[in-house]
């Protein structure tokens, strides 16, 4: 992601209408995403709504204020509006805010004092705005305002009103936030939570004498009895502390440390090929790979890792082989409400194959899943599906998001990258899409399971003057910004083409995708390369790859980012 710096000069309103005076700012680079939280008395939201009409005019990215008073803690939101800055920070940066505005608008109200039909209101906003890739106060601001009106509630309501114009319009709230975005470029650096399992940077591995990174850890399939599903104990009869389940743990450790025990008993250490260690991040580092494989008694759920050296332990982590549950977002547009995007043909009988197959019991079956197809899928309700509803996947779950539909870059700002819902206003994607930074945002800080698989079946060409879906054709940048999402770590990802290419949909590949149609027939058995009875998500994407290779000829070439791997398909075997 490039720096956000804005090279704009504040134009002060000459008039009342503070719209006027936001349309007069311009700016030449973009602006960061702004959430605005402040606090009235009273049921109204007068102030927020002015401060939020103000920045979209002005063209700043607002994360809708309805939607975040809906998702956040009560506790968290109080705790930030009462001066806690730690607490704004996280509030700021669990909905993927660059910038936070937080303050109160308080009033009073009484008999005007001249004639005492009318009433006078009094108020006093104030507000403050933090930069969340520092936590820290950029600028402060403040203003109040006397009206006379018929009743209370009209009186007050104005008097926020003018009070908010005057500060936005007349003050230097704006100037010294804008200067101080001028004058440090934005940095991710400490502004993300690392990914569960994520291998270590170099600074990190300095400060830490060891750290260790589950890449795998799964209930192997046992091919003579029946199962219950991907890493769920086997049935068994009798005495249920005899039924065990066999699991093969993977990791890899980073640092000084001589040994490394599971659950009390030493794990094998081996050597990392010059292509891992690239591949990890782990290049001139010392690092092994360890492996155990091990019975789980039924009654247990979790494993104790612990790296030690001369000194006693020095890492330590928690691993979960199984699954506890399954949670999954299935999302396909076909049908756009604009005409100026083009409509898929395959999108929508994508999305409900996908359903289809989680819901079976190859695949679990999964215990939640939300479906959102065509205007079912607009902004509001897959932000919800992110945000709200796989928050509550615990650590030991599994996540899937699957979507299956337009992509497209800003033509404005082609940095700006969103997946398109089908309410989409080609003409205001900054406000109508869904972007791919609240993608990234709900994968770190919403959700905590330590299996997240992201699946993308989507094209750009939306954002293009003709809309046309074509091989060949401009870059793909959706793929390239999905792969940014995964950190080393089970948190993994595989997009249908590469940043250069288009996703392409046929009659041919069965009224699919041609992405989505190998994409099901690998789940269902046929990416089953070792022939264990589990597909993963490794030998999935071996098989998806190869096979949309060669039925477009070379021109599609599917992707994946992440480390590590996770089961994802029981395939039944032979007569059952």
């Amino acid at each position: 992601m490039r720096p956000w710096i804005i090279l704009a000069v504040l134009v002060a309103a000459s008039g009342a209408d503070v719209r006027t005076a936001a349309q007069e700012i311009a700016f030449t680079a973009d602006l960061p995403r702004t959430l605005v939280f402040i606090q009235e008395d009273g049921t109204g939201s007068v102030a927020a709504g002015e401060f939020t009409a103000f920045l979209e005019e002005a063209g700043f990215p607002v994360i809708d204020p309805a939607f975040a008073r809906r998702a956040v803690h009560g506790e968290l939101v109080r705790a930030a509006l009462d001066g806690d800055e730690s607490a704004a920070t996280e509030l700021g940066r669990d909905f993927g805010a660059q910038l936070l505005i937080l303050g109160t608008a308080a009033w009073g109200a009484r008999p005007d004092p001249v004639d005492g039909s009318l009433v006078t209101a009094t108020t006093e906003v104030s507000v403050r705005a933090l930069r969340l890739d520092v936590g820290e106060v950029v600028a402060r601001g403040s203003a109040d305002a006397r009206v006379v009106e018929a009743t209370e509630q009209a009186a007050r309501t104005l008097a926020v009103r003018k009070a908010t114009q005057e500060m936005l319009t007349t003050s230097s709230f704006l100037g010294a936030l804008l200067n101080d975005w001028d004058a440090r470029p934005w940095s991710e650096v400490g502004y993300w939570k690392p990914d569960p399992g994520a291998l270590p940077g170099g600074a990190a591995l300095g400060e830490a004498p060891a750290h260790l990174t589950v890449l795998r850890t799964d209930v192997l399939p046992d091919t003579g009895a029946s199962t219950r599903g991907i890493g769920v104990v086997r049935k068994g009869g009798g005495d249920p502390s005899a039924v065990r389940n066999t699991v093969r743990l993977e990791g890899v450790l980073s640092g000084e440390a001589r040994s490394v025990t599971v659950d009390g008993h030493e794990a094998i250490l081996e050597p990392l090929s010059d292509q891992d260690r690239a591949a990890f991040g782990l290049s001139g580092v010392s690092a092994r790979r360890f492996v155990r494989t091990l019975d789980l008694p039924v009654s247990q759920d979790s494993v104790h890792i612990v790296a030690s050296s001369s000194r006693g332990p020095v890492a330590e982590v928690v691993a979960a082989p199984r699954i506890d549950r399954r949670w999954a977002v299935v999302i396909g547009v076909g049908e756009y409400a604009s005409p100026d995007i083009p409509d898929l043909r395959y999108a929508r009988a994508d999305a409900e194959a996908m359903r289809d197959f989680l819901l079976s019991d190859a695949a679990g079956p999964f215990d939640d899943v939300l479906y959102l197809v065509d205007a079912d899928a607009g902004a509001g309700a897959m932000r919800e599906a992110l945000f709200v509803f796989l928050q509550q996947a615990d650590w030991d779950d599994l996540v899937v998001v699957y979507f299956a539909g337009h992509g497209a870059p800003d033509p404005n700002r082609p940095d700006n990258l969103y997946l398109l819902p089908s309410d989409t206003d080609p003409d205001a994607l900054a406000s109508t899409a869904f972007p791919m930074w609240d993608v990234k945002t709900a994968l770190r800080r919403q959700i905590a399971a330590e299996r997240v698989l992201v699946i993308a079946d989507a094209c750009h060409s939306a954002g293009t003057a003709d809309g046309a879906a074509r091989a060949g054709g401009p870059a793909n940048p959706i793929a390239g910004s999905f792969a940014e999402l995964s950190a080393p770590s089970r948190r993994l990802m595989i997009t249908a083409a590469d940043t250069n290419e288009a996703s392409l949909e046929d009659a041919r590949w069965g009224g699919h995708g041609v992405f989505t149609h190998f994409l099901l027939r690998g789940l269902h058995g046929e990416g089953d390369a070792d022939a264990d009875g589990i597909v993963t998500f490794t030998e999935l994407y071996g098989y998806v790859s190869s096979q949309v290779r060669e039925a477009t000829e070379g021109r599609q070439n599917p992707q994946m980012a992440g480390l590590g791997d996770i089961p994802l398909a029981v395939v039944p075997a032979p007569g059952r």
